[in-house]
Protein backbone atom coordinates (compact mmCIF):
# COMPACT_ATOMS: atom_id res chain seq x y z
CA UNK A 1 0.00 0.00 0.00
CA UNK A 2 1.42 3.33 -0.30
CA UNK A 3 2.78 5.35 2.31
CA UNK A 4 0.38 8.09 2.32
CA UNK A 5 1.66 9.74 5.71
CA UNK A 6 4.86 9.84 3.49
CA UNK A 7 3.37 11.11 0.60
CA UNK A 8 2.76 14.38 1.18
CA UNK A 9 5.98 14.73 3.34
CA UNK A 10 8.77 13.29 0.55
CA UNK A 11 9.02 16.77 -1.19
CA UNK A 12 10.28 17.81 2.03
CA UNK A 13 13.00 14.96 2.43
CA UNK A 14 14.14 15.29 -0.92
CA UNK A 15 15.03 18.72 -0.43
CA UNK A 16 16.80 17.73 2.56
CA UNK A 17 18.93 15.10 0.82
CA UNK A 18 19.40 17.23 -2.34
CA UNK A 19 20.17 20.82 -0.60
CA UNK A 20 20.67 20.22 3.44
CA UNK A 21 22.27 23.60 3.68
CA UNK A 22 19.01 25.28 2.42
CA UNK A 23 17.44 27.12 5.08
CA UNK A 24 14.12 25.54 5.78
CA UNK A 25 13.46 27.45 9.43
CA UNK A 26 14.19 30.73 10.87
CA UNK A 27 13.68 30.51 14.50
CA UNK A 28 14.17 33.92 15.83
CA UNK A 29 16.95 34.42 13.83
CA UNK A 30 18.48 31.34 14.35
CA UNK A 31 18.62 28.96 11.03
CA UNK A 32 17.96 25.64 10.45
CA UNK A 33 18.65 23.61 7.31
CA UNK A 34 16.74 20.92 6.25
CA UNK A 35 19.45 18.56 6.61
CA UNK A 36 19.18 19.32 10.56
CA UNK A 37 15.31 19.90 10.66
CA UNK A 38 14.89 16.46 8.89
CA UNK A 39 17.90 14.64 11.23
CA UNK A 40 15.24 16.27 14.06
CA UNK A 41 11.99 15.19 12.34
CA UNK A 42 13.59 11.60 11.96
CA UNK A 43 14.84 11.28 15.50
CA UNK A 44 10.99 12.03 16.78
CA UNK A 45 9.80 9.40 14.26
CA UNK A 46 11.89 7.18 15.54
CA UNK A 47 11.22 7.37 19.06
CA UNK A 48 7.40 7.36 18.45
CA UNK A 49 7.22 4.57 15.57
CA UNK A 50 4.67 1.85 16.13
CA UNK A 51 5.62 -1.26 17.60
CA UNK A 52 2.53 -3.04 16.32
CA UNK A 53 -0.10 -2.91 13.84
CA UNK A 54 -2.45 -2.48 16.45
CA UNK A 55 -4.39 1.25 16.33
CA UNK A 56 -1.86 3.70 18.28
CA UNK A 57 -3.71 6.39 20.39
CA UNK A 58 -2.41 9.96 19.81
CA UNK A 59 1.20 11.13 20.65
CA UNK A 60 1.29 14.51 22.75
CA UNK A 61 3.41 16.85 21.55
CA UNK A 62 3.73 20.19 23.73
CA UNK A 63 4.12 22.92 21.82
CA UNK A 64 5.64 26.58 22.02
CA UNK A 65 5.57 27.86 19.00
CA UNK A 66 9.31 27.21 17.81
CA UNK A 67 11.31 25.06 15.06
CA UNK A 68 11.03 22.11 17.31
CA UNK A 69 7.42 22.25 17.26
CA UNK A 70 8.24 21.77 13.55
CA UNK A 71 10.13 19.11 13.79
CA UNK A 72 7.70 17.32 16.42
CA UNK A 73 4.66 17.61 14.70
CA UNK A 74 6.32 16.13 11.54
CA UNK A 75 8.01 13.71 13.26
CA UNK A 76 4.79 12.32 14.70
CA UNK A 77 3.28 12.21 10.77
CA UNK A 78 6.08 11.03 9.02
CA UNK A 79 6.19 7.64 11.46
CA UNK A 80 2.43 6.84 10.35
CA UNK A 81 0.96 8.25 14.09
CA UNK A 82 -1.45 10.85 14.83
CA UNK A 83 -0.51 13.96 17.51
CA UNK A 84 -2.77 16.11 19.93
CA UNK A 85 -1.39 19.31 20.42
CA UNK A 86 -0.97 20.41 24.07
CA UNK A 87 -0.29 23.96 24.17
CA UNK A 88 2.28 25.59 26.84
CA UNK A 89 0.14 28.11 28.91
CA UNK A 90 -3.29 26.31 28.87
CA UNK A 91 -4.72 25.17 32.03
CA UNK A 92 -2.98 22.23 33.03
CA UNK A 93 -6.38 20.91 34.15
CA UNK A 94 -7.46 21.45 30.23
CA UNK A 95 -4.28 19.64 29.23
CA UNK A 96 -4.67 16.61 31.77
CA UNK A 97 -7.93 16.39 30.37
CA UNK A 98 -6.81 15.64 27.12
CA UNK A 99 -4.60 13.03 28.11
CA UNK A 100 -7.01 11.16 30.00
CA UNK A 101 -9.76 11.83 26.87
CA UNK A 102 -7.58 10.18 24.35
CA UNK A 103 -5.70 7.87 27.13
CA UNK A 104 -2.42 9.46 25.66
CA UNK A 105 0.74 6.84 26.57
CA UNK A 106 3.52 9.03 25.25
CA UNK A 107 4.32 12.37 24.50
CA UNK A 108 7.01 14.79 22.99
CA UNK A 109 8.61 17.22 25.04
CA UNK A 110 10.11 20.20 22.55
CA UNK A 111 10.93 22.54 25.48
CA UNK A 112 11.07 22.70 29.34
CA UNK A 113 7.61 24.80 29.54
CA UNK A 114 6.67 24.03 33.96
CA UNK A 115 4.10 21.33 32.97
CA UNK A 116 4.69 18.03 32.31
CA UNK A 117 2.60 15.11 30.86
CA UNK A 118 1.18 12.79 32.83
CA UNK A 119 2.26 9.45 30.51
CA UNK A 120 4.34 6.70 30.65
CA UNK A 121 6.80 7.45 28.26
CA UNK A 122 7.97 11.53 27.66
CA UNK A 123 10.45 11.18 24.81
CA UNK A 124 12.92 14.28 24.84
CA UNK A 125 14.61 14.62 21.31
CA UNK A 126 18.67 15.88 21.90
CA UNK A 127 17.69 18.46 18.90
CA UNK A 128 21.58 18.28 17.78
CA UNK A 129 23.32 21.10 15.92
CA UNK A 130 25.76 19.13 14.28
CA UNK A 131 25.85 18.25 10.85
CA UNK A 132 23.32 15.45 9.87
CA UNK A 133 24.24 11.81 8.86
CA UNK A 134 22.37 11.24 4.93
CA UNK A 135 19.45 10.39 5.23
CA UNK A 136 18.39 6.78 4.93
CA UNK A 137 16.39 5.61 2.21
CA UNK A 138 13.75 4.08 4.05
CA UNK A 139 11.68 6.50 5.77
CA UNK A 140 9.66 5.79 9.34
CA UNK A 141 5.71 5.13 8.63
CA UNK A 142 5.97 3.63 5.29
CA UNK A 143 3.04 1.25 6.53
CA UNK A 144 1.18 4.17 7.59
CA UNK A 145 -2.88 4.02 5.85
CA UNK A 146 -4.68 6.66 4.06
CA UNK A 147 -7.37 6.38 6.30
CA UNK A 148 -5.07 6.33 9.41
CA UNK A 149 -5.29 9.20 12.36
CA UNK A 150 -2.97 12.34 11.67
CA UNK A 151 -4.12 14.47 14.21
CA UNK A 152 -6.75 15.09 16.92
CA UNK A 153 -8.30 19.01 17.89
CA UNK A 154 -10.59 20.17 20.33
CA UNK A 155 -13.17 22.34 19.11
CA UNK A 156 -16.27 23.90 21.52
CA UNK A 157 -19.10 22.18 21.85
CA UNK A 158 -22.33 22.82 22.83
CA UNK A 159 -22.80 20.04 25.66
CA UNK A 160 -20.00 22.12 27.71
CA UNK A 161 -17.54 19.52 26.60
CA UNK A 162 -15.00 19.74 23.98
CA UNK A 163 -15.01 17.68 20.61
CA UNK A 164 -11.90 16.32 19.50
CA UNK A 165 -11.86 16.21 15.40
CA UNK A 166 -10.14 13.07 14.26
CA UNK A 167 -8.23 13.99 11.26
CA UNK A 168 -7.00 11.43 8.87
CA UNK A 169 -3.84 11.52 6.54
CA UNK A 170 -5.17 11.30 3.29
CA UNK A 171 -6.68 14.65 4.44
CA UNK A 172 -3.38 16.31 4.42
CA UNK A 173 -2.40 14.80 1.66
CA UNK A 174 -5.59 15.87 0.13
CA UNK A 175 -5.23 19.64 0.90
CA UNK A 176 -1.23 20.17 0.65
CA UNK A 177 -0.54 20.40 -3.12
CA UNK A 178 -3.67 22.75 -3.95
CA UNK A 179 -2.74 24.52 -1.11
CA UNK A 180 1.06 25.08 -2.19
CA UNK A 181 0.06 25.93 -5.14
CA UNK A 182 -3.12 28.65 -4.43
CA UNK A 183 -0.62 30.26 -2.22
CA UNK A 184 2.27 30.34 -4.57
CA UNK A 185 4.68 28.72 -2.38
CA UNK A 186 8.44 27.36 -4.01
CA UNK A 187 11.79 27.26 -3.49
CA UNK A 188 12.03 31.13 -3.49
CA UNK A 189 9.64 31.52 -0.71
CA UNK A 190 9.38 32.90 2.53
CA UNK A 191 6.83 32.42 4.83
CA UNK A 192 5.72 33.96 7.89
CA UNK A 193 4.89 30.75 10.98
CA UNK A 194 2.39 33.15 12.56
CA UNK A 195 -0.13 30.39 13.71
CA UNK A 196 0.44 28.33 17.05
CA UNK A 197 0.72 24.68 16.56
CA UNK A 198 -2.00 24.19 18.53
CA UNK A 199 -4.35 24.63 15.86
CA UNK A 200 -4.64 23.43 12.32
CA UNK A 201 -3.97 26.83 10.77
CA UNK A 202 -0.54 26.12 11.51
CA UNK A 203 -0.22 23.49 9.37
CA UNK A 204 -1.64 25.43 6.37
CA UNK A 205 1.84 27.23 6.84
CA UNK A 206 4.28 24.34 8.00
CA UNK A 207 3.43 21.93 5.25
CA UNK A 208 2.63 23.61 1.97
CA UNK A 209 6.55 25.71 2.72
CA UNK A 210 8.29 22.79 3.74
CA UNK A 211 7.33 20.24 0.86
CA UNK A 212 7.92 23.51 -1.04
CA UNK A 213 11.28 24.26 -0.64
CA UNK A 214 10.98 26.92 0.63
CA UNK A 215 11.99 28.70 4.41
CA UNK A 216 9.91 28.71 7.35
CA UNK A 217 10.37 32.32 9.68
CA UNK A 218 9.71 32.28 13.48
CA UNK A 219 9.60 35.32 15.35
CA UNK A 220 7.99 36.46 18.38
CA UNK A 221 7.64 40.07 17.60
CA UNK A 222 5.09 38.86 14.52
CA UNK A 223 1.65 40.02 16.94
CA UNK A 224 3.62 42.85 17.76
CA UNK A 225 5.46 44.62 14.94
CA UNK A 226 4.36 42.04 11.76
CA UNK A 227 5.24 45.05 9.52
CA UNK A 228 8.76 44.96 10.46
CA UNK A 229 8.99 41.51 11.11
CA UNK A 230 8.13 40.68 7.61
CA UNK A 231 10.74 43.54 5.86
CA UNK A 232 13.27 42.20 8.31
CA UNK A 233 12.61 38.43 7.12
CA UNK A 234 11.91 39.09 3.51
CA UNK A 235 8.53 37.42 4.20
CA UNK A 236 7.05 36.81 0.89
CA UNK A 237 3.79 34.54 2.16
CA UNK A 238 1.89 35.22 5.38
CA UNK A 239 -1.43 33.77 6.71
CA UNK A 240 -2.96 36.04 9.08
CA UNK A 241 -6.60 35.51 10.91
CA UNK A 242 -8.98 37.87 9.57
CA UNK A 243 -9.24 39.94 12.86
CA UNK A 244 -5.79 40.41 12.80
CA UNK A 245 -5.52 41.77 9.82
CA UNK A 246 -8.59 44.16 10.18
CA UNK A 247 -6.36 45.75 12.50
CA UNK A 248 -2.98 45.93 10.83
CA UNK A 249 -5.04 47.61 7.94
CA UNK A 250 -6.33 49.99 10.05
CA UNK A 251 -2.81 50.74 12.40
CA UNK A 252 -0.80 50.76 8.79
CA UNK A 253 -2.96 53.36 7.25
CA UNK A 254 -3.59 55.50 9.94
CA UNK A 255 0.31 55.41 10.36
CA UNK A 256 0.91 56.30 7.09
CA UNK A 257 2.79 53.25 6.71
CA UNK A 258 2.86 50.74 3.49
CA UNK A 259 3.16 47.20 3.13
CA UNK A 260 6.81 45.37 3.20
CA UNK A 261 7.81 45.44 -0.17
CA UNK A 262 8.89 41.63 -0.45
CA UNK A 263 5.06 41.03 0.82
CA UNK A 264 3.41 39.08 -2.11
CA UNK A 265 1.00 36.98 -0.64
CA UNK A 266 -1.50 37.31 2.37
CA UNK A 267 -4.10 34.71 3.16
CA UNK A 268 -6.83 35.35 5.72
CA UNK A 269 -9.64 33.23 7.38
CA UNK A 270 -11.10 32.29 10.76
CA UNK A 271 -14.14 35.32 10.33
CA UNK A 272 -15.80 37.55 8.06
CA UNK A 273 -14.15 39.82 6.45
CA UNK A 274 -15.58 43.95 6.55
CA UNK A 275 -15.79 45.49 2.98
CA UNK A 276 -14.66 48.47 4.89
CA UNK A 277 -11.45 46.82 5.61
CA UNK A 278 -11.08 45.57 2.15
CA UNK A 279 -11.43 49.33 0.87
CA UNK A 280 -8.56 50.46 3.24
CA UNK A 281 -6.34 47.85 2.48
CA UNK A 282 -6.60 48.86 -1.08
CA UNK A 283 -5.33 52.63 -0.33
CA UNK A 284 -2.20 51.16 1.39
CA UNK A 285 -1.37 50.57 -2.29
CA UNK A 286 -1.05 46.73 -2.24
CA UNK A 287 -1.98 45.98 -5.96
CA UNK A 288 1.06 44.06 -6.14
CA UNK A 289 0.29 41.64 -2.92
CA UNK A 290 -2.25 38.95 -3.76
CA UNK A 291 -5.13 39.05 -1.13
CA UNK A 292 -6.87 35.38 -0.46
CA UNK A 293 -9.95 34.86 2.19
CA UNK A 294 -9.85 31.33 2.92
CA UNK A 295 -12.88 29.15 4.48
CA UNK A 296 -13.06 25.70 5.91
CA UNK A 297 -13.61 23.74 9.08
CA UNK A 298 -11.12 21.77 11.53
CA UNK A 299 -13.33 18.63 10.41
CA UNK A 300 -12.29 19.46 7.03
CA UNK A 301 -8.85 19.39 7.11
CA UNK A 302 -7.21 23.50 6.82
CA UNK A 303 -9.01 25.10 3.74
CA UNK A 304 -11.81 24.15 1.32
CA UNK A 305 -13.22 27.02 -0.35
CA UNK A 306 -10.85 30.21 -1.26
CA UNK A 307 -10.80 33.51 -3.53
CA UNK A 308 -9.41 36.27 -4.36
CA UNK A 309 -10.57 39.71 -3.31
CA UNK A 310 -7.45 41.75 -4.14
CA UNK A 311 -4.44 42.43 -5.91
CA UNK A 312 -2.89 41.24 -9.64
CA UNK A 313 -5.40 39.63 -11.61
CA UNK A 314 -7.89 40.11 -8.90
CA UNK A 315 -11.37 39.25 -10.54
CA UNK A 316 -14.19 42.03 -10.23
CA UNK A 317 -16.23 41.05 -6.80
CA UNK A 318 -19.70 39.82 -7.27
CA UNK A 319 -22.65 42.42 -5.89
CA UNK A 320 -23.08 40.43 -2.83
CA UNK A 321 -25.39 42.92 -1.19
CA UNK A 322 -22.09 44.05 1.18
CA UNK A 323 -21.36 40.60 2.64
CA UNK A 324 -17.84 39.80 0.84
CA UNK A 325 -17.25 35.86 -0.45
CA UNK A 326 -15.95 33.12 1.25
CA UNK A 327 -14.96 31.92 -1.85
CA UNK A 328 -15.09 28.57 -4.60
CA UNK A 329 -14.12 25.07 -3.69
CA UNK A 330 -10.53 24.06 -4.34
CA UNK A 331 -10.26 21.49 -6.42
CA UNK A 332 -10.21 18.50 -4.35
CA UNK A 333 -13.58 19.32 -2.39
CA UNK A 334 -17.20 18.32 -3.00
CA UNK A 335 -20.31 20.67 -2.09
CA UNK A 336 -23.83 21.01 -2.12
CA UNK A 337 -26.46 23.57 -0.39
CA UNK A 338 -29.36 22.46 0.77
CA UNK A 339 -33.09 23.84 0.97
CA UNK A 340 -32.33 25.72 3.97
CA UNK A 341 -29.08 27.34 2.83
CA UNK A 342 -26.70 25.18 4.95
CA UNK A 343 -23.41 24.21 3.66
CA UNK A 344 -22.50 20.41 2.94
CA UNK A 345 -19.11 19.36 2.31
CA UNK A 346 -17.12 16.39 0.84
CA UNK A 347 -13.67 14.58 -0.49
CA UNK A 348 -10.68 13.40 1.15
CA UNK A 349 -10.22 16.03 3.30
CA UNK A 350 -12.55 14.97 5.38
CA UNK A 351 -12.76 14.25 8.99
CA UNK A 352 -12.93 10.68 10.41
CA UNK A 353 -15.65 12.00 12.98
CA UNK A 354 -15.22 13.05 16.68
CA UNK A 355 -13.22 10.71 19.08
CA UNK A 356 -15.79 8.76 21.12
CA UNK A 357 -18.57 10.39 20.19
CA UNK A 358 -20.78 8.33 17.85
CA UNK A 359 -23.78 10.61 18.10
CA UNK A 360 -21.74 13.57 17.78
CA UNK A 361 -20.39 12.06 14.48
CA UNK A 362 -23.87 10.82 13.40
CA UNK A 363 -25.20 14.60 13.73
CA UNK A 364 -22.46 16.04 11.34
CA UNK A 365 -21.03 12.96 8.74
CA UNK A 366 -23.23 11.13 6.86
CA UNK A 367 -23.69 9.55 3.47
CA UNK A 368 -26.01 10.11 0.65
CA UNK A 369 -25.58 9.33 -2.56
CA UNK A 370 -22.72 7.24 -1.92
CA UNK A 371 -21.13 10.20 -1.20
CA UNK A 372 -19.58 11.46 2.36
CA UNK A 373 -20.22 14.67 3.59
CA UNK A 374 -19.79 16.69 6.42
CA UNK A 375 -22.80 18.94 7.79
CA UNK A 376 -21.07 22.93 7.81
CA UNK A 377 -23.77 24.29 10.24
CA UNK A 378 -22.85 27.63 8.07
CA UNK A 379 -25.59 28.87 6.05
CA UNK A 380 -24.38 30.06 2.55
CA UNK A 381 -25.78 31.43 -0.83
CA UNK A 382 -24.16 31.11 -4.35
CA UNK A 383 -23.09 34.50 -5.95
CA UNK A 384 -22.57 35.19 -9.32
CA UNK A 385 -19.88 33.21 -10.70
CA UNK A 386 -20.54 30.67 -7.87
CA UNK A 387 -18.68 31.66 -4.96
CA UNK A 388 -19.99 31.61 -1.52
CA UNK A 389 -21.39 33.79 0.47
CA UNK A 390 -21.20 33.36 4.30
CA UNK A 391 -25.22 34.24 5.98
CA UNK A 392 -24.54 32.95 8.97
CA UNK A 393 -25.08 29.72 11.34
CA UNK A 394 -27.59 27.18 12.00
CA UNK A 395 -27.03 27.04 15.59
CA UNK A 396 -25.29 28.98 17.76
CA UNK A 397 -21.16 28.77 16.94
CA UNK A 398 -19.43 31.98 16.43
CA UNK A 399 -15.95 32.96 15.30
CA UNK A 400 -14.00 34.68 17.53
CA UNK A 401 -10.74 35.60 16.68
CA UNK A 402 -9.99 32.66 14.10
CA UNK A 403 -11.38 30.22 17.16
CA UNK A 404 -14.78 28.75 16.39
CA UNK A 405 -16.82 28.81 19.83
CA UNK A 406 -20.09 27.41 20.82
CA UNK A 407 -21.78 30.12 22.94
CA UNK A 408 -23.82 27.24 24.74
CA UNK A 409 -20.29 25.86 25.61
CA UNK A 410 -19.18 29.19 27.38
CA UNK A 411 -22.75 30.13 29.18
CA UNK A 412 -21.78 26.37 30.38
CA UNK A 413 -18.75 27.55 31.97
CA UNK A 414 -19.53 30.81 33.01
CA UNK A 415 -22.80 29.20 34.74
CA UNK A 416 -20.60 26.77 36.50
CA UNK A 417 -19.03 29.42 38.82
CA UNK A 418 -19.86 30.73 41.89
CA UNK A 419 -22.42 33.40 42.30
CA UNK A 420 -23.96 33.25 38.87
CA UNK A 421 -27.72 32.77 38.70
CA UNK A 422 -27.87 32.96 34.44
CA UNK A 423 -25.92 33.63 31.74
CA UNK A 424 -26.26 34.89 27.80
CA UNK A 425 -22.92 34.71 25.94
CA UNK A 426 -22.62 36.39 22.44
CA UNK A 427 -19.53 37.57 19.95
CA UNK A 428 -19.84 42.01 20.40
CA UNK A 429 -18.46 43.83 17.29
CA UNK A 430 -15.19 45.82 17.86
CA UNK A 431 -14.06 48.84 15.50
CA UNK A 432 -11.51 46.06 14.33
CA UNK A 433 -11.70 42.59 15.96
CA UNK A 434 -14.69 40.90 17.26
CA UNK A 435 -14.76 40.21 21.28
CA UNK A 436 -16.54 36.94 23.13
CA UNK A 437 -18.98 38.42 25.62
CA UNK A 438 -20.88 36.97 28.81
CA UNK A 439 -23.48 38.47 30.00
CA UNK A 440 -24.71 37.50 33.69
CA UNK A 441 -27.00 37.58 36.75
CA UNK A 442 -25.67 37.13 39.88
CA UNK A 443 -27.41 35.34 42.62
CA UNK A 444 -28.80 37.45 45.24
CA UNK A 445 -26.58 38.68 47.84
CA UNK A 446 -23.45 38.58 45.26
CA UNK A 447 -21.65 41.33 44.26
CA UNK A 448 -21.38 41.50 40.88
CA UNK A 449 -17.68 42.70 40.92
CA UNK A 450 -16.43 39.79 42.83
CA UNK A 451 -18.85 37.49 40.99
CA UNK A 452 -16.42 38.61 37.84
CA UNK A 453 -13.03 38.50 39.04
CA UNK A 454 -14.37 34.77 40.40
CA UNK A 455 -15.08 33.71 36.87
CA UNK A 456 -12.33 35.47 35.51
CA UNK A 457 -9.70 33.01 38.37
CA UNK A 458 -11.39 29.56 37.67
CA UNK A 459 -11.80 30.09 34.00
CA UNK A 460 -8.32 30.89 33.81
CA UNK A 461 -7.29 27.65 35.43
CA UNK A 462 -10.07 25.30 34.02
CA UNK A 463 -10.43 26.28 30.19
CA UNK A 464 -8.46 27.18 27.31
CA UNK A 465 -7.83 30.89 26.68
CA UNK A 466 -10.47 31.20 23.81
CA UNK A 467 -13.44 30.08 25.55
CA UNK A 468 -12.84 33.10 28.46
CA UNK A 469 -14.98 35.78 27.98
CA UNK A 470 -12.84 38.81 27.43
CA UNK A 471 -15.90 41.28 28.42
CA UNK A 472 -18.02 40.03 31.59
CA UNK A 473 -21.14 42.03 31.86
CA UNK A 474 -23.36 42.53 35.40
CA UNK A 475 -27.22 42.41 34.03
CA UNK A 476 -30.25 42.58 36.66
CA UNK A 477 -32.10 40.50 34.15
CA UNK A 478 -31.33 39.25 30.49
CA UNK A 479 -33.59 39.87 27.52
CA UNK A 480 -36.07 36.92 26.43
CA UNK A 481 -38.16 35.81 23.76
CA UNK A 482 -41.84 35.51 23.26
CA UNK A 483 -42.02 31.97 24.71
CA UNK A 484 -39.46 32.83 27.60
CA UNK A 485 -36.04 31.86 26.52
CA UNK A 486 -32.95 33.75 27.03
CA UNK A 487 -32.00 35.36 23.67
CA UNK A 488 -28.59 36.22 23.58
CA UNK A 489 -28.33 38.50 20.41
CA UNK A 490 -31.18 40.67 22.37
CA UNK A 491 -29.04 40.70 25.49
CA UNK A 492 -26.62 41.85 23.55
CA UNK A 493 -27.62 44.54 21.81
CA UNK A 494 -30.17 45.71 24.62
CA UNK A 495 -26.44 46.57 26.60
CA UNK A 496 -24.67 47.94 23.79
CA UNK A 497 -27.69 50.81 22.90
CA UNK A 498 -27.50 51.14 26.83
CA UNK A 499 -23.44 51.83 26.61
CA UNK A 500 -23.60 53.87 23.88
CA UNK A 501 -26.25 56.27 25.22
CA UNK A 502 -24.23 56.76 28.28
CA UNK A 503 -21.66 58.36 26.59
Amino acid sequence: MQATGIHFLEPFFETARRDPARPAVVDNGLVIGYGTLAAWVLEVAGAVAPRTDAPQPPVGVVVHHSARDVAALLGVLAAGRAYVPLEAGHPAAVLESVLERLEVREAVATADTGWQPAVERVVRPRWAASPPAPLPPALPGSGVRPGDPAYVLFTSGSTGRPKGVVVPHRALAAVVPPLRELYGIGPHSTVLHFHGAGGDTSLEEILPTLTGGATLVVDDAAREAFAQVAEDQEVTVAVLPTGFWHSLTGDLLHRGAGLPSCLRTVVIGGEAVRADMLDRWRKLGAEEVRLLNTYGSTETALVTHAVRLAGPDAPELPDTGGDLPIGLPLPHVGQRIDDTGELYVSGPGLALGYHAAPEATAARFGEEGGTRWYRTGDLVSEAPGGALVFRGRSDHQVKIRGHRVDLVHVEALVGSCDGVREVAAARVEGAEHSTLAAFFVPLPGHDPREVAAGVRTRLAGTAAPHLVPSLLVPLTELARTHTGKVDREATRDRYLATAEAAR
